[in-house]
């Protein structure tokens, strides 16, 4: 058995401590550790705050968010089917329905854009496409009671 002592107060240690004479004297490793100067302990926010900086001014360049394009067509959706709803409460009321078609017709005017999903995009189509019979089929019904006076 073999017996180790502790080196005295003030005694130079020899082995892997004694051989890191680059590293500043202020640090403090834990035995099995690396040790961390303060100057990288404070460069470290900064480089990570620098790489997120990046990553958001990289998104922010690019040309269109698909998130912005698809909440785009969902709103454009939305809209036509509320006016195509609108249509049809003022049909079944009787009532004259020109400003109805006027802005059905002005969001239908508008070429779809893609947003990015296909499933999105086909039944944008078809709420388009409805649209725009219901404003052929209005159109029409009324040049048959203007002509028909």
């Amino acid at each position: 058995m073999r017996i180790i002592t502790p080196p005295t107060v003030g005694a130079v240690a020899q082995g892997p401590a004694t051989q890191r004479a680059d590293r500043p004297r202020s640090a403090f490793e834990l035995p099995g550790g690396k040790a961390e100067t303060p100057s990288t302990a404070a460069a470290r926010p900064t480089v990570a705050a620098a790489g997120l900086e990046t990553l958001l001014a990289v998104q922010g360049m690019q040309p269109e968010d698909r998130r912005e394009k698809r909440r785009r067509a969902m709103q454009r959706g939305r809209q036509s089917l509320d006016l195509l709803d609108d249509l049809k409460l003022s049909l079944l009321a009787g009532e004259p329905m020109p400003s109805v078609l006027l802005k059905l017709r002005s969001v239908t005017a508008t070429a779809l854009e893609g947003s990015g999903d296909q499933g999105l995009d086909d039944v944008l189509a078809e709420i388009d496409l409805r649209a725009q019979v219901e404003i052929a089929k209005r159109e029409a019904a009324a040049r048959e009671d203007s002509g028909g006076r």
